[in-house]
């Protein structure tokens, strides 16, 4: 005869506010010192307390997961409070009498045998939450350890508006002392120099030999610059191509290796030897060069023979021209509100230049009208040159990029690109004006009829000239690069207005102070209409499309 069961339903329903405060007190962890023996433990769900069926086990199960939720993990309950003399759970498998429990998520960092006095609370964050970095809280998220002031500048939003408006102020302040520097010399002074072709040549030629003292300036301090962040700015030091001149060979070669070694060594502008000449990257860059001799050599004739106001007039279609080439020829599209922001700045310098009383030669407007073209063109081929460099460089299937903050920043293409262009273009455009200085006849003239070529202040003029015009050269793929063509040659619209009131003394008519103050005002308006638009298509979207 089978015996009468203990516990029946209606002795559950009796017992169970008992049950509820055991498993409340089972979820708390195991503070004894010594480990109960495996004897003392319950079995599995199979030999419950009562042998019943599962059923009262599922309802325990849900009652105890509903008073889990309100408890605490860290166990801060007192100790004093009643515990059952044999423990519920086993911290050891984290299993439940009643059945099986899913262990803690939480990983622990001290052994389950620990003394009364611990307590979950001073357990390290890291255990407790292990995506969380160990140095959070300890201040080691600061610049320096996330790339430099490169990362900064180059990875943020806030960063990149700065570098953008450095950029800017930088470029806008070098063009306006090259102007300063060629005023002087060309037009006052007793130094005067009556000679645009020759000037502008003496002015390239010492440019690219600051080209290479500044290359080597950034291999001296390639150091600094990777810690800063701008690992990237440091010139390629061995040519792109394997093997060459590498080693103790490349920086002492023999008398007979000489000759070769300055067209196909190492150090330089780009890293392939002071005359390094490579006749696929010269085509790609050609004519590039064709037109930044023929902007130089229009603008500073143009300069040289008329005043500054009716300079600015001739040239006064710079902006509208950039627009139609790049709208029609490389197939760019401008938004409503960035054409009104660039055209209308455009008219109230015309409005500002206006001069009645002005005598003016007509050969010095024809000129300053065609420098007009070679002019808006320069930066949207810059940037079309800069682009052929880099696909040249990168290998097939790697995707080209900006800047790149790996350690060997010194080989990326870009700044292999970006090297390779600055020195094709600075030799190129010596060799095409090499031959026109030749045949203007001004360098025999200039020798026979000027008697200060000797004076250390008139070289001292022409090397702050040049040293103006190298910041002017080295810059401006930045700037076209990190804004657009379009922002590279607006800028000349707020800097003429600039230039004018400064160079005519504040002495100007009323209309011109009228037509300077909205250029200003207007120019803010494009600044503001562009960086809108760099917010909606993203950081550097602007420069890269």
């Amino acid at each position: 005869m089978n015996a009468s069961r203990p516990f029946t339903r209606s002795a559950n329903q009796f017992f169970r506010p008992a049950l509820d405060f055991l498993n409340n007190t089972s979820n708390r962890p195991n503070h004894s010192k010594k480990r109960q023996p495996p004897s003392h433990r319950y079995k599995s769900s199979a030999s419950s307390l009562d042998d019943t069926d599962h059923e009262d086990a599922d309802i325990y199960s849900k009652m105890d997961s509903a008073t889990t939720s309100r408890a605490s993990h860290s166990g801060k309950n007192s100790l004093s409070e009643l515990q059952p003399p044999v423990p519920l759970i086993d911290v050891g498998s984290g299993s439940a009498t009643g059945g099986s429990r899913a262990t803690s998520p939480y990983p622990r960092s001290r052994s389950a045998v620990q003394s009364e006095d611990e307590d979950d609370d001073f357990e390290p964050a890291s255990s407790i939450r292990p995506l969380v970095s160990s140095d959070v809280g300890s201040g080691g998220r600061g610049m320096w350890r996330q790339g430099g002031l490169g990362g900064f500048f180059f990875s943020s939003w806030l960063g990149w508006q700065i570098w953008v408006g450095l950029l800017v102020f930088w470029v806008s302040g070098c063009s306006f002392a090259t102007l300063l520097m060629n005023r002087f010399i060309f037009q006052t002074g007793v130094y005067k120099f009556p000679y645009p072709i020759a000037g502008t040549y003496l002015q390239l030629l010492i440019t690219h030999l600051l080209l290479l003292g500044f290359s080597s300036l950034t291999r001296g301090l390639q150091n600094p610059l990777r810690k800063l962040g701008f690992g990237a700015a440091v010139a390629p030091a061995y040519p792109n191509a394997q093997g060459g001149f590498r080693g103790a060979s490349a920086k002492r070669p023999s008398v007979l290796q000489f000759g070769r070694w300055l067209a196909n060594g190492t150090g330089g502008i780009a890293g392939g030897g002071l005359f390094e000449f490579d006749t696929k990257t010269a085509k790609q860059v050609l004519p590039l060069a064709i037109v930044f001799v023929a902007k130089l050599l229009l603008s500073n004739v143009s300069f040289y023979s008329a005043p500054l106001a009716i300079y600015h007039l001739s040239r006064i279609a710079v902006v509208p021209t950039n627009l139609l080439i790049s709208s029609f020829v490389f197939q760019e599209n401008h938004s409503t509100t960035t054409l009104s922001a660039a055209l209308i700045p455009t008219l109230n310098l015309l409005f500002a230049n206006i001069r009645t009383n002005e005598r003016v030669s007509p050969d010095t407007v024809v000129y300053g009208v065609l420098s007009t073209l070679p002019v808006a063109l320069y930066p949207l081929l810059l940037l079309r040159t800069y682009r052929t460099l880099v696909n040249s460089l990168t290998p097939a299937g790697d995707i080209p990029s900006a800047w790149d903050h790996t350690p060997d920043t010194t080989n990326t293409a870009s700044t292999r690109a970006y090297f390779r262009l600055l020195h094709y273009l600075s030799l190129l455009s010596l060799m095409i004006l090499t031959p026109i200085l030749l045949i203007s006849g001004d360098l025999p003239s200039m020798i026979r009829k000027l008697p200060f070529l000797d004076v250390t202040f008139f070289w001292f003029m022409i090397f702050m000239g040049s040293l103006a015009s190298f910041a002017v050269f080295v810059s401006t793929p930045l700037l076209v690069k990190s804004t657009s063509p379009l922002t590279a040659t607006f800028l000349m619209v707020p800097r003429a207005a600039f230039q004018l009131v400064v160079l005519s003394g504040f002495k100007m008519p009323a209309h011109s102070w009228v037509g300077v103050t909205l250029c200003w005002v207007s120019s803010a308006w494009f600044l503001i209409a562009r960086r809108e638009e760099a917010r909606v298509w993203g950081v550097g979207r602007i420069g890269s499309g």
